[in-house]
């Protein structure tokens, strides 16, 4: 599991991180057969990317 409390930045952030992650995996119908581990996923939420819809 993710543990929030170690997240260095804001709980808006987090969420931001979290939807651009959402995002990612489902762009590519591949990600479905792929299990990732939580190391994995804390790697992915704080590498920088771009979402395709921007934030109001």
């Amino acid at each position: 599991m993710l543990d929030t409390r170690k997240w260095p930045g804001t709980t808006t952030e987090y969420a931001e991180q979290l939807l651009c992650l959402a995002d990612t995996l489902l762009s590519d119908p591949r990600h479905f057969f792929r299990s990732y581990s939580a190391a994995e996923i804390g790697r992915l939420i704080t590498t920088p990317a771009t979402r395709s819809v921007p934030a109001p």
